[in-house]
């Protein structure tokens, strides 16, 4: 989010941040409710939990708000935030944050060891939930290996509580006959809905006041109606919606927020109907003279700056400690660079890939000079300036994905920082990049070489449906990944990485 007009509305923080922010989160729309009625189900009640909600709804929020919640609590939890996950990984990824060694070896080892810990928690009269996010896109099996996880059981109490955080896609995979089962043992289901006007007016407001404001009515009545009816009453399009307004309003150096800001900064993102509807609200607010004009000198200065701002937005996940290493011209031209080289289709997969010259080295070749996983190249093919996983078209980096990945001779293991749901080129490349950076900027810190880790992009279908899929590194053992992931950059960490085996991942379908 932009904090260039945090000194014009004397505010101290960003008010309309996307990333989620439990300083942040709004009790009214019935979630405060909601999170009441999930701590009691976590800690006293049987059976697995759902929370299901529309894109942008709040659940990634209401998620970590559950985690801060059952903190003093007498618990351990597990927060999973991308969970495409095998049967075997997602025992890895649960031992891994129970126990201070994971176990080795096959499926049975992992899960005899794991419920050795669950009763051990349990005779300590703790309880252990596991908070899954995005929960939608799992594997049928992997849902169904949730459920033989949640029969973990004493005589008389379950040893798991899992809560499943998902879009409306999850009650339609738990439709499905296999997974019936799983639907059975769903305890209790909470949906999250769109606020209304009058909560979408105090969500504003709260959010407001929560960042240092102190003044009357920021948007006025037009605008508030605007902004209810441009969002659709979702908590992260209000938010960007009015992050936007405030920018327009401080680039025409206006003190308050007017239907006229909250029309350009809804703009050409909303889809036809909704656009077309809210033009002809637009006009009759023109018509009646409450749609302020723009002086030429801050329309001149709202494009540039409303331009610049797209890098904004990305997949809500920018890193907030950061300052911005450029002003708004210099980070719009990026965006429309990055905008037009994601703009070419992707080419289709080769029927039989063929080695890719891809610069790719675990941990210990970059410290030891040891070859890693990667075909072993010829110094040209593998410059830093030539490898294709550092191309700025996501065409050329997709492509040179998939051939390191189908690849039958590529083994070991990953870190997965995104499943996304398609399409979001721009914004994903831009994520990309600034993760590329980050590694980078580390291995400057350290005086080693430009970062050879490659960070991988390619599209996979879950359920169906297309999403695009960033992974960072190939490692030869998942100790080495876990390794990374501990002293990985905050560009990483913030994404709950997740350790994947390359083998699991080429199993998965593709578009």
């Amino acid at each position: 989010m932009s904090v260039l007009y945090l000194d014009h509305f004397s505010l101290a923080a960003d008010p309309f941040r996307i990333t989620p922010d439990t300083e942040f989160f709004f009790t009214g729309g019935q979630r405060g409710d909601i999170l009441e009625g999930l701590i009691v189900a976590a800690m006293h009640d049987e059976g697995i939990v759902s929370v299901v909600g529309e894109i942008g709804m709040g659940k990634t929020m209401l998620s970590r708000m559950l985690l801060e919640r059952l903190r003093p609590l007498p618990s351990d939890t597990v927060y999973l935030a991308n969970p495409v996950f095998d049967r075997d990984e997602i025992l890895g990824a649960i031992a891994h944050d129970l126990m201070p060694v994971p176990p080795q070896g096959n499926r049975a080892h992992m899960l005899a060891a794991l419920e050795a810990v669950l009763i051990e928690r349990y005779s300590q009269g703790r309880r252990v939930v596991v908070v899954i996010d995005e929960a939608h896109s799992m594997p049928a099996t992997t849902l169904e290996e949730i459920r033989l996880l949640s029969n973990l059981e004493t005589t008389q109490h379950k040893l798991l509580k899992i809560v499943l955080f998902g879009q409306p896609e999850l009650d339609e995979l738990l439709d499905a006959p296999q997974l019936r089962q799983v639907k059975d043992r769903i305890s209790h289901r909470f949906e999250l809905q769109p606020l209304n006007a009058d909560e979408a007016s105090a969500y504003l407001r709260f959010r407001l006041h929560k960042a240092g404001w102190t003044g009357g009515e920021l948007f006025d009545a037009e605008a508030l109606k605007l902004l209810v009816q441009a969002s659709g009453g979702r908590t992260r399009r209000l938010n960007m919606l009015a992050d936007k307004s405030l920018l327009a309003a401080y680039a025409e150096g206006v003190s308050q927020v007017g239907a006229g800001q909250v029309a350009r900064a809804a703009g050409d993102s909303l889809p036809h109907a909704r656009r077309k509807a809210l033009g002809e609200t637009f006009g009759a607010l023109r018509g009646a003279g409450r749609w302020p004009r723009l002086l030429p000198a801050g329309l001149g200065a709202l494009a540039i700056l409303a331009l610049g701002y797209g890098l904004g937005y990305g997949l809500g996940q920018r890193n907030e400690a950061q300052p911005l290493a450029a002003g708004p011209q210099q980070r719009s031209a990026a965006l429309v660079e990055v905008q037009a080289a994601s703009a070419a289709p992707v080419p289709p997969a080769p029927p039989a890939p063929a080695p890719v010259a891809v610069a790719v080295t675990s941990p210990t070749a970059q410290t030891t000079g040891t070859p890693g996983l990667a075909p072993v190249l010829p110094k040209a093919a593998t410059d830093e300036a030539d490898s294709p996983l550092r191309s700025d078209s996501l065409a050329t980096r997709m492509q040179a994905t998939h051939q390191f990945i189908a690849n039958p001779a590529t083994t070991g293991f990953t870190v997965q920082v995104l499943s996304q749901k398609a399409p979001r080129q721009a914004e994903v490349m831009l994520m990309a990049q600034e993760i590329q950076q980050a590694l980078d900027q580390g291995a400057e810190k350290s005086n080693q070489a430009p970062s050879t880790l490659p960070v991988l992009i390619h599209d996979r279908l879950y359920h169906g449906q297309v999403f695009h899929a960033m992974y960072v590194g190939h490692f030869e053992s998942r100790l080495a990944a876990m390794k990374f992931v501990e002293s990985s950059p905050p560009a990483v960490k913030r994404y709950k990485p997740v350790i994947r085996s390359l083998d699991a991942i080429r199993k998965e379908p593709a578009p």
